[in-house]
Order: structure tokens, then C-alpha cells, then sequence
């Protein structure tokens, strides 16, 4: 069954005074993306119509608990759901495991939850990778429904139908497109998050910026300050980057050809990540990745002389280019070559192009790897 439209008429409603934006996601089975601030208050309202008398499974880590958001989520559905129930995590990538999938099926099944009910995820990206795919497995499939409270998880995985858990091997090699019902992002969560944490959200946004909205990139770069979790654009630029994945989401659904430039930066920075035991966060990796694939596509797209040092540049402001971190060619190459982009003998990956647009290129594999050899060897970080 489709998932019930927020509003229909309209791409905003005031509520309270306030704008809350809402985005619709067209694929098989539609659903909304809510944007805006104080939604959590009003939980209960935009939830009822997907948990109204149903079992509720609310997944979260120990970080947003200490905040106090399942509080009040479960507070706020109390007398809507049909029973609610509550599971935490400690915060980081190794929650995305299969024994942890195993531990929560197991869970649903001892809960006797039914194909009619719900899991909630409340959280970041993590929290949000391992409910979907847990939600698409269990039964055949189930519903849940995302509540992204980073801003990485808001503009990125909470929306698209990307699920997915690690294994020893490489990043998000077990997984399922399936989508949530629902999206609620209240941006207000945002300003309980860290800096650091905040900072690797803006990786992504420069990320869109840098692949298909120029307009967007010069904005970043032309700040007087870099932006904060408490601006009061921040509503409008979510709304603007999850317009942006609808986009591309609806013309590759299943990520086999224009989906693959929200990978940009993504295959090395995964490599960081696996090669680092998740030691390096996502933004910082996925930056990285993004500086030095800059630096190959110099090479054969003649980008302008000092695009690079303007892109390393807006990366240093939100923190996100501290160091080349000390992998061997070999060491990332490994990790690379386990790459979902990877086809047999040959791999597909983004390149800038031009100022903010970026294109695919497919590559043998022992090519790219010879030519990524060379151009690790010479990277250096701007200062």
C-alpha cells in the first residue's frame, strides 16, 4: 500500500508558525521526506497515520538516548502505537554487522512482530543502515521509517532505499534497496550533535555541490563562515540536497549508471574507512577521497589551475583535510578492488569534470589501480 501523502497540494504546510518542507520521493512505493524544526514535538501527529495500534520497534544509539530524543519519541507515541518498544546501540560503524542483524531479527521474532508493524530509526547513518535492512529482511519485508538527527544521515542514506551492513571484506557488502515510509527530519537535532559530527554531514553537502550544482558550490565557498548547525538556512538546504538525490534517485533507482555520482569521493574514502577499522570517520574519508580524485581528474579533463586548491580549501574550513593518512597504495588498492562499483575486470568512478559537475568513468581495473599508484604517491595535502 502507498504510503499515505503528508500534503498533497502543497511542497510546505505551516505548522505553529513554522515551515515545514516537505519533499515526496516518487519511486514504486512513495513516501515523504518532512524538513524542518520542532518536528520531533509533533511526532505523534506525523506518525500516526504508519503506526497508529501497531507494534513499534524504536532503534537508536547510546548518544541520541543521552540527548533524551527516545524519550520523547516513545512519550509522544504512547497512546497512538499499539505497544512500543526500544533497542540501543553503542555509537559507530561496527554496529553495522551481520551479527547485529541476526541479534535484531531474532529480537522481532521473539517480540512476535507481524508483517503489519514498524521499526523506527533514530539516529544517524548507522542507526538508519541497519533498520532498513533489517526492516527489508525480516518477513519479507516490513515497515520503518527513518528519523535522521545528523545532518549527513538527513541529506544522504535516510533518503534513496540504500540499506546495507558490513562485512569483514569492505563497507555495505550486504544489503537491500528498500525504502522507508516515511522521512522526518527535524534540523533542530542537529545542534546537539558534536562539531566533528556536524562537520562530516558538510562533507556530503560539498560532495552535491561539487557533482551537479554549481550554484550550491560557490555558495559554500563563498561564506563569510563556515555553517553552523543553528542557521537559519539550514531547513532550505536540506530540502535543496534531498531534492537533488529525488532526482537522481528517480532516474536510477537501483544505482546502475547516473546514481553512481552521489559515489564521488566514496570508493577511496570506503577504502579509509575499512582500512583505518572505522577509526576514521566518513566525511573526513570521503573528503579525502574527493581531494585526491580531484587531483586525477586534473589530469584528464584539464580542469582551471587553482580548482583544486579552491575545493582542499573549502574542505579545510569544516575540518575535514587534516592529514594524507599513511596507507600504502597497496593497503587502499585492496580495499578498493571489493568495491560495489566494481564490474568484473573493469571499475566505475566519479571524476570532476568541470566546476561542480562531475561524470563516470570506467576503467580495467589494473589500469585505474597503476594510475591511482602513481597519483597517491605525489598526493599532498594543502595547508
Amino acid at each position: 500500500m502507498e504510503a499515505p501523502s503528508i500534503h498533497e497540494a502543497n511542497k510546505h504546510k505551516k505548522l505553529g508558525g513554522r515551515t515545514m518542507e516537505i519533499v515526496r520521493i516518487g519511486v514504486t512505493q512513495p513516501y515523504d521526506v518532512l524538513i524542518g524544526r520542532g518536528l520531533l514535538k509533533e511526532a505523534d501527529k506525523h506518525l500516526y497515520p504508519f503506526v497508529a495500534d501497531k507494534k513499534v520497534l524504536i532503534m537508536t544509539d547510546d548518544t541520541i538516548m543521552k540527548h533524551g530524543y527516545l524519550n520523547q519519541i516513545s512519550e509522544k507515541l504512547k497512546t497512538t502505537a499499539g505497544a512500543i518498544h526500544t533497542i540501543s546501540f553503542q555509537p559507530g560503524e561496527e554496529q553495522k554487522s551481520m551479527e547485529n542483524v541476526t541479534r535484531l531479527v531474532g529480537h522481532l521474532a521473539d517480540l512476535n512482530f507481524s508483517r503489519q508493524d514498524v521499526i523506527i530509526a533514530l539516529g544517524g547513518g548507522v542507526i538508519g543502515d541497519l533498520a532498513g535492512f533489517v526492516a527489508s529482511i525480516y518477513l519479507r519485508g516490513i515497515d520503518f521509517i527513518q528519523i535522521p538527527t545528523t545532518l549527513l544521515a538527513a541529506i544522504d542514506s535516510s533518503v534513496g532505499g540504500k540499506t546495507a551492513v558490513d562485512l569483514p571484506q569492505g563497507k555495505n557488502l550486504v544489503g537491500a534497496f528498500y525504502h522507508p515510509r516515511l522521512v522526518l527530519c527535524d534540523v533542530d537535532s542537529f545542534q546537539t550533535l558534536e562539531p566533528h559530527i556536524f562537520e562530516d554531514g558538510c562533507s556530503e553537502l560539498i560532495k552535491y555541490g561539487m557533482i551537479m550544482n554549481p550554484r550550491l558550490l560557490s555558495e559554500l565557498m563563498d561564506r563569510t563562515t563556515p555553517l553552523q548547525a543553528t542557521d537559519e538556512e539550514l531547513v532550505e538546504i536540506v530540502k535543496e540536497c534531498v531534492e537533488m538525490k529525488r532526482k537522481v534517485v528517480l532516474e536510477d533507482e537501483y544505482d546502475h549508471g547516473l546514481r553512481q555520482l552521489l559515489n564521488y569521493g566514496h570508493t577511496l574514502g570506503h577504502a579509509f574507512e575499512q582500512c583505518s577499522q572505522y577509526q576514521i570517520s566518513h566525511g573526513r574519508a570521503v573528503a579525502l577521497g574527493m581531494s585526491v580524485f580531484l587531483q586525477m581528474a586534473d589530469k584528464i579533463n584539464q580542469l582551471d589551475d587553482h580548482y583544486r586548491e579552491q575545493f582542499d580549501a573549502l574542505l579545510h574550513q569544516y575540518h575535514l583535510l587534516a592529514e594524507k593518512y599513511d596507507y600504502t597504495a597497496e593497503e587502499l588498492s585492496k580495499a578498493m578492488i571489493n568495491d560495489k562499483k566494481r564490474r568484473n575486470s573493469t571499475i566505475t568512478i566519479v571524476l570532476p569534470i568541470a566546476f561542480g559537475k562531475c561524470d563516470l568513468f570506467q576503467y580495467p581495473i589494473d589500469e585505474f589501480l597503476s594510475w591511482f599508484n602513481e597519483e597517491w604517491q605525489k598526493y599532498e595535502v594543502y595547508s
